[in-house]
């Protein structure tokens, strides 16, 4: 079996402690500037693919996860100011989403506009990647690492790779997304699959000048939320007005009897499905219709007992997947990489390790899987099927006011501090 060669630093190559990444999305790439500002570490990541990629389109960070980078570092928050979008409307620009009503009687009609610090915040995802890998010096980047397995030491982890390469660490963490091999590792196979949350979305990017042209100039330069029964439909700017991201959403689908997440899908199906919905509704499928009109199935994690053993944690969707319904898919492992970066500035030898994510552990894994569940409610909210609200506009609005506020008014300072009390108690 090949041993992978270890690059080390070329000017200081004595560090206290070697830390492995596994993933570099954005997650992992946030955690990697996080611990590469501390001069006792030695940070590799290890990606599967053959360069630094995200798929999908615009990605929604709220007051969370913009503090959270701000903490991390000049170079995480310089990637996210660099490329952020607000509303394009002063008059909208403290509002994070508008919530109307997508059909009937009452289409049109405001339910909520949910108000958070500095509204809706986007980035383009891939933009956002690549100003992230800037701040990655090139030795310390390793493409076509596929993890197969992990092994633990004494005191770290082996890693063993498809190409049948190996690098050893004194910790190892798996940003490595929903289909996690490091999750499957810690809490077994079975428990780390995804499940389907009997949503699925139908996505794009459209040029701006045709988004205004079929949804008006409000609607088209705003984040905008359309909800109706057991459907939605989700619009918000990015690339500083250039395009719009759109999103139409079905609910209570039973299963997603593909192997793969993302297929095919007829357009006059799914147009059939929102025949009745209003013209907006309507204009934004149309936006949509192409000749790779895809459906995405939408799953997330069930709770892990726990986000760590030993020398090995995860973190982001290996560690808590969640639906998009509350656009904090990316602000939590933003917030992961926030915490884990402060605690490994205290970890000053290998025997640390277990008691700092420990601490991760006990900080993080309330909050996240919350998030989740939380997320999965937001998409009942916004599908007029929650138990005892459903199509209710006062009660939609009394939940959807401030339903978000525990998590964008979250003190990430306070978090850190509460993580690192912990540690040195332990210790």
């Amino acid at each position: 079996m090949a041993s992978l060669p270890h690059p080390t630093n070329p000017v200081n190559s004595k560090k206290a402690v070697d830390v492995a990444i596994i993933g570099g999305g954005i997650g992992g790439l946030c955690l990697a500037l996080g611990l590469l500002k501390q001069s006792h570490l030695d940070v590799q990541v290890y990606e599967a693919a053959s360069k630094f990629s995200e798929i999908g389109a615009g990605v929604a960070l709220g007051h969370n996860a913009e503090r959270a980078l701000e903490l991390i570092g000049p170079a995480a928050k310089q990637a996210m100011e660099k490329h952020a979008t607000g509303n394009l409307w002063a008059s909208h620009s403290n509002t994070f989403g508008q919530y109307k009503v997508g059909k009937g009687e009452k289409e049109g009609t405001l339910i909520c506009a949910q108000k958070d610090t500095n509204g809706m915040q986007s980035v383009h995802r891939a933009h956002f990647l690549d100003e992230l890998v800037k701040g990655i010096p090139a030795y310390r980047a390793h493409f076509n690492k596929r993890l197969q397995d992990l092994e633990e030491t004494e005191d770290g982890v082996i890693l063993h790779f498809k190409d049948g390469t190996t690098a050893t660490a004194h910790v190892a963490i798996g940003a490595d997304g929903v289909h996690s091999k490091v999750r499957e590792f810690l809490i077994g196979a079975e428990a780390a699959k995804p499940v389907f949350s009997g949503s699925v979305i139908y996505r794009g990017l459209v040029p701006m000048e045709k988004a205004i042209e079929a949804l008006g100039s409000e609607h088209a330069h705003n984040s905008t939320t359309l909800c109706g029964p057991g459907k939605g439909a989700i619009s918000y700017p990015i690339d500083f007005g250039k395009s719009l991201n759109v999103a139409v959403l079905t609910f209570g689908r039973k299963e997603w009897p593909y192997e793969q997440w993302i297929v095919p899908a007829k357009y006059e199906e799914v147009a059939a499905s929102f025949k009745d919905w209003g013209k907006p509704a309507q204009s934004i499928l149309k936006l949509l219709d192409s000749p790779s009109f895809s459906a995405w199935g939408l799953f997330d994690s069930s709770p892990a007992p726990f986000f760590h053993k030993g020398h090995i944690a995860m973190m982001g969707d290996a560690a808590h997947a969640s639906t998009p319904f509350q656009g904090q898919g990316a602000g939590q492992a933003i917030e992961d990489a926030c915490v884990l970066s402060a605690l490994f500035e205290k970890v000053s030898k290998p025997d640390d390790v277990p008691n700092a994510l420990a601490a991760y552990d006990q900080i993080r894994r309330p909050r996240a899987q919350r998030v989740v569940s939380t997320s999965r409610e937001s998409g009942q909210l916004l599908s007029m099927q929650q138990p005892g609200v459903g199509d209710d506009l006062e009660k939609m609005k009394e939940k959807l006011d401030t339903r978000m506020h525990w998590i964008w008014h979250r003190d990430m300072v306070a978090q850190n501090e509460a993580a690192i009390k912990l540690f040195e108690e332990a210790l």
